[in-house]
């Protein structure tokens, strides 16, 4: 049953993300905070780092950042400064380590662990910028589709290898069904099929990376020592396994609404 709560914080964010999408790019921010607070809560939890709430602060300050400058950008392509951001959250990443002291272990492990978890959480920015754009907003409600039907079929208690094609397989089929229920300004069914590949295999590939670090407790050691702490880092995984795909998904959404003609 644990494996089924990413599925519900996934399906969770994506309703807000595809209600908020139609009601201008203002609401957007607010579901776009949503996402930002799940990972940064949840992903130190994921990494199991040894300085958690520092990366919770870490991770939630420059999400904030990172939104406040898509939403105050003034022409497109509205991103300008999230590179400038990562740029600084590195820099914030090796200090903290350093502060942990020279023989401080797994050093390299929790500095790759909090870019990644970085780059994640500004991803989660390019749903504002992606709103902000021109566009046809139901190409938003057919990729979130794709991605809740991929998340549920990687939460089946089955082997990788049955999963992961069916993950993709399931991808497909919620965007091809989304986007035969919900109207389209300018339908383009070819664009629809890679466009449900492309969210399935976002999934799989999160679900494969990011799940073998959740049963990995390679940095503090024992989870099993404090059961208090196991049980937040449970919630904490689910968090970042369901919203992680969402957030990684406005990436691709601008990416269409930037390509003329495509949506």
């Amino acid at each position: 049953m644990l494996r089924w709560m990413r599925v519900l914080v996934a399906l969770g964010l994506a309703s807000a993300q595809a209600v908020t999408s139609f009601l201008g790019w203002g609401p957007v921010v607010l579901a776009s905070l949503l996402l930002v607070l799940a990972l940064g809560y949840g992903w130190p939890r994921l990494t199991d780092s040894p300085q958690r709430w520092t990366t919770t602060l870490m991770l939630m300050l420059f999400g904030l950042l990172g939104m406040a400058s898509s939403w105050l950008a003034k022409a497109p392509p509205f991103l300008e400064w999230l590179p400038v951001l990562t740029a600084m959250g590195l820099l914030w990443a090796f200090v903290q380590n350093l502060a942990r002291g020279i023989e401080a272990r797994h050093a390299v492990a929790n500095v790759s662990a909090q870019v990644a978890g970085l780059v994640v959480t500004l991803s989660a920015c390019s749903w504002i910028a992606a709103i902000r754009l021109p566009g046809d907003r139901s190409i938003i409600v057919v990729g979130l589709v794709g991605i809740i039907l991929a998340q549920c079929a990687t939460a089946l208690p089955l082997p990788a290898r049955v999963t992961s094609p069916l993950a993709l397989v399931m991808g497909v089929a919620g965007a091809m069904l989304a986007f035969a229920v919900v109207p389209a300004d300018d339908p383009r069914l070819f664009v629809i099929v890679p466009y449900g590949m492309v969210m399935g295999g976002l999934v799989v590939a999160l679900d494969r990376l990011l799940g073998m670090i959740a049963v990995a407790p390679y940095q503090a050691g024992s989870l099993r020592q404090n059961a208090v702490r196991s049980k937040a880092r449970q919630w904490g995984v689910q968090l970042s396994l369901g919203a992680a795909p969402i957030a990684m998904a406005g990436v691709v959404v601008y990416v269409l609404e930037r390509i003329p003609g495509m949506v």
